[in-house]
Order: C-alpha cells, then structure tokens, then sequence
C-alpha cells in the first residue's frame, strides 16, 4: 500500500519502544519483504522484532561466529548472516528447525554488504572487502557470477530486482542487469575529484523505493543522491554531526520524498529529498550515534540503533497499526532461541537438504567485552537543561 509522509507527520515521530536485548553495538538492520518482521545483529546476537505487536519474537546467541551483516530472505522464518571468523562464510539459517540449511564459501575478508534479491526465492548479492562482488544462489554452495575488477565495493539491488548497483572506491557506479552479470555494465558512472579535494569514503549505496535514484552514505557528515539513469548528481544532504567519521547510515521514506540520517547525540536529520531542504531533526534522547537507521518498506515506522533498538512511530497518543502490502503464509511465531546450546535433537528434524551443520559452542565473551569498550567512543553527558537544539531540531 503506497503512503504519502507530509513533513508535518515526519516532525511528530518518536520513539514508541526500546529493546535492550544486549550492550552490544548494532552492526546492521533490515526489514522483512512484507514489513511483518525486523531483523537487528551485532556481534552477540540475532533479534527478530514483530512490527505489528513491537514484541520481540525470536533472539539467536551467535557470538562465536561474530556476525556483523545479516537479511532476511523471502521468508520471514530464514536469514543470510556472515562471519568475521577465519573463513567469512555467508551461514543460512531457520529459526524454526534452529538449524543452518547451508553456506557460502567464496570471501577472503570479511564482508561489507549483503542484501537478498526483491521477487526472487533464491538470489542474493555479497560484497567484501576483498574486493568481490558475489552473485549467489542458495540452492548452490559455490557463487554463480563475480565482479573482481573493484575497490571497495557496495551493493544494492533495485526495487523491482531487475538490476543491481555497485561501485568502485569513490570514483564510478556500475549499474548491471542481474541477468547478466557476467557482462559488461549497463551503465557506469564516473565521478572525478577536484584538484586538492578528498571526498570522503563511501559507507553504503541504496537505491530509492521508486527506483529513480541512488543514496550514497558517506564517512563524513553528508550523503548525497545520484540519478539512477544517467548518474547526475542530484541533493546533498549536509552539516549534521559525525565526529569520529562513522559509517553512520541513511535511507527514504517509503514514498521516496524525504530522506533520513542519523548523526551524533541520537539525533535523526530529515531532509525533503527532492529540494534538500531540512525538514527536521528528531532526537532519541540517547547520547550515541545513530549507526542503523531503516524506514518501514510499507508503514508509517522506522528503526534506529546503537547499543540499543528503538522504534519510531507518530507520536498521537497510542501505537498506530502498521500497514503491510499482504498477508505471509510463514508469519509463525518464532522461539528465542539459543543457538550455543548443544542440548538440541537435530535428528528430529526430516530436512533432506542441505544437511544440517552443527554450530559450536560459544568462547568466553570476556574478550569481546574488552574489545568493544575499546572500539566504541564514549561521549561524555551533558545536562539537558543546558544542552543546545540543533537547528530545524524538535524539542
């Protein structure tokens, strides 16, 4: 169901409802296809957030694979997650049967994008730091098609699914037919740098909700809209706060005519897409960055992370039913489950393929605890009462 967000409705949200399954930092969100079902990882876990009730349906203890990027595929009850372990395979996971129906072996580094093909049962798209893009297909344990010819790659495939985004560093997006990804790009994009210019990293690439542009994330406090057809720069949307050069994420309304940021202090930028122009900025009342951020593909609701999950929705007085595009045969209430746990009987589950892979005991988290204390920049609080608004910000 198409919606239409006036900046008077964008400027009316907060936040409804916080989970705190773990201190953790999150490392990546994503919506399921049908906007029943969100998806949060970091480091420790795996948690499944029902968007309807905003009750948690399901928590996997995957710490000892580490994983850092996680999506859901086609159905709600199965998910990709990678490993920053030895291997960096890409794991495939029920959380019904509790098991892992296969993996995915190709990346020499750990990864920097994945995302699962729109209409498609069995396709997705990897990215790593290795340089490759991979095209797979879970039916297959070995990739189907890869682009080696790149630095730094992202990925995002298109609405429809038809075609795919990638680019090289920051000075070319390549635009691909899925169909044909062992070819030659649709299009390609060059951009040039000015002479004495540095342009700041490129963090993440999106393509719109109605396919017509691509939003590029950045490293610095601005993120920037190309033309999906001929690659013209379009808006850039500026001057909110990223101290430490995070890879702070932004994404669309689901209408396509704003855009959201997130930025120091809690703080969420919402700009009119079309015109650039500020609409507003929302504040979490957390003192950490925004790291995750990602609107509802059908509803009047976003996501926001940390080391915590909020979800925001329009504050007038009570929790608004979201609209979703169509009813899921597998909309099943899912068991938290702990997935380090040995106890569980796989020979009770009547799965010919793939085989089951048995999932190891999780170390000591003692070290991870270390690690991530010393990764994670502490800002100091300040008192509320003397702390200025941003302009455009809402009290």
């Amino acid at each position: 169901m198409s919606i239409k967000l006036n900046a008077e409705t964008l400027r009316e949200f907060r936040v409804a409802k916080i989970f705190e399954e773990s201190c953790e930092l999150k490392q990546s969100m994503c919506y399921s296809q049908d906007g029943r079902h969100l998806l949060v990882c970091d480091h420790h876990y795996l948690l499944v957030i029902d968007c309807r009730s905003l009750q948690q349906l399901s928590l996997a203890n995957l710490q000892h694979y580490r994983p850092k990027l996680a999506c859901f595929t086609q159905r709600n009850d199965r998910l990709l997650h990678s490993s920053n372990k030895d291997d960096y395979l890409i794991r495939y996971l029920d959380l019904i049967s509790h098991q892992y129906l296969g993996y995915f072996k190709g990346h020499k580094r750990a990864l920097r994008g994945l995302c699962f093909q729109p209409g498609s049962a069995h396709h997705f798209l990897s990215a790593g730091w290795d340089d490759r893009v991979l095209m797979w297909d879970l039916r297959c344990e070995r990739y189907t098609e890869k682009l080696k010819h790149l630095q730094r790659p992202l990925v995002a495939f298109d609405p429809s699914g038809l075609v795919c985004a990638t680019c090289n560093n920051t000075q070319r997006i390549e635009i691909y037919d899925v169909r044909k990804m062992g070819s030659k790009p649709c299009q390609k994009f060059d951009y040039k740098q000015s002479e004495g210019a540095k342009w700041p990293k490129w963090t993440q690439l999106q393509f719109a909700p109605d396919g017509q542009s691509l939003l590029v994330s950045t490293d610095s406090g601005c993120c920037f809209s190309v033309d999906a057809f001929n690659g013209r720069l379009g808006q850039t949307y500026a001057s909110y706060a990223n101290r430490d050069q995070l890879p702070l994420q932004a994404c669309y309304t689901p209408d396509s005519q704003h855009v959201l940021a997130g930025a120091d202090r809690g703080r969420v930028h919402v700009w009119h897409a079309a015109s650039g122009q500020l609409m507003a900025v929302l504040h979490s009342r957390c003192r950490q960055p925004v790291h995750r951020l990602q609107f509802h593909p059908h509803g009047s609701m976003f996501a926001s992370s940390d080391e915590s999950t909020r979800i925001w929705l329009p504050d007038r007085g009570e929790v608004q039913q979201i609209v979703v595009e169509q009813e899921s045969d597998d909309d099943q209430e899912l068991p938290v489950i702990d997935l380090t746990n040995g106890d569980f009987d796989f020979s009770t589950i009547n799965i010919n393929w793939p085989r089951p892979i048995p999932i190891p005991r999780s170390p000591s988290p003692v070290p991870v605890s270390r690690w991530r204390r010393r990764y994670i920049p502490r800002i100091p609080v300040a008192d509320d009462e003397y702390e200025s608004l941003e302009e455009g910000e809402i009290p």
